[in-house]
């Protein structure tokens, strides 16, 4: 949701990171792009609608009060290939967060599979498709941790939805937004919005009442062949079950550990 247009940090971590975290590259090898995006003068500023604003302030003054909590998301993801064949993967990935610095995502899809495991002090990424895991130290909040994955251009809802309930604004590279109308995701109420950047449209809807967490994210990339969508759908623990097991990573038997500077073999491979 949060499209970063600032540089890239430059460090290991965040490469190890985007390369096991990122969404997949669009395979374009034999279509070519029939639009190019808007240069930058051509973008209008940005317009927020304020009916739009409230619900996200709402959103935002409620997350960043949130301490432990865990998300469940089923996603589909699209990939276009040779011939501007769009094809859509599966995925479902579970978010568990104990602020200020502990995360456990579990990812099972259709691509890959994938585990990562934040401690506070180190990060372990484990493929067991190909029976490896690395780690690395890695010190700080997760609002660091995340506010670094963000600034260097991962575009992951998940990630984002952590980056909001630390510290930033989803409406940073926003040059449209307006409030849609009312609508329901799994027999929940919500407020349905809409927002517009310079290569991406993306969708949200915040659950009404007195919980407004996101229930469901579509991002649209502009100007790309076949316009692939990413979108997810998110149902909220706010009191999840959290033990002395749920931030620490014990291998399986005959899981091999690999150096962190091999963490791009571990996403380079096919499941």
């Amino acid at each position: 949701m949060r499209m970063s247009l600032r540089n890239p940090r430059r460090s290991v971590l965040l490469t190890a990171l985007l390369l096991a975290c990122s969404a997949p590259v669009m395979a374009q090898s034999a279509a070519t792009t029939t639009e190019s995006a808007p240069a930058a003068e051509e973008v209008s500023p940005q317009v927020v609608s304020p009916e739009a604003q409230v619900v996200l302030d709402r959103m935002t003054a409620y997350l960043k009060g949130l301490q432990n909590f865990s998300i469940d998301s089923d996603a589909t993801r699209d990939e276009v290939v040779s011939y501007g064949y769009k094809l859509q993967h599966n995925e479902h990935s579970t978010l568990t967060v104990q602020r200020p610095g502990k995360m456990r995502a579990e990812v099972a899809g259709d691509i890959r599979d994938r585990t990562f495991v934040y401690d506070g002090s180190k990060l372990v990424i484990y493929s067991p498709d190909d029976q490896v895991y690395t780690s690395t130290p890695a010190t700080g909040s997760l609002k660091d941790l995340i506010g670094g994955l963000l600034d260097a251009g991962v575009e992951l809802p998940l990630i984002d939805v952590l980056y909001q309930a630390s510290n930033g604004s989803l409406t940073e590279a926003v040059r449209g937004g307006i409030l849609v109308g009312d609508a329901t995701i799994d027999g929940v109420p919500c407020d349905h919005l809409a927002f517009r950047q310079s290569n991406a449209d993306w969708q949200l809807w915040v659950e009404k009442g007195d919980r407004p967490v996101p229930r469901k994210v579509v991002i649209t990339t502009r100007f790309e062949v076949g316009d692939p969508q990413y979108s997810a759908v998110m149902s909220w623990n706010l009191q999840p079950k959290i033990d002395a097991t749920t931030f620490t990573f014990t291998p399986p038997k005959g899981v091999e550990l690999i150096p962190f500077a091999d963490a791009a073999a571990v996403q380079a491979r096919s499941p």
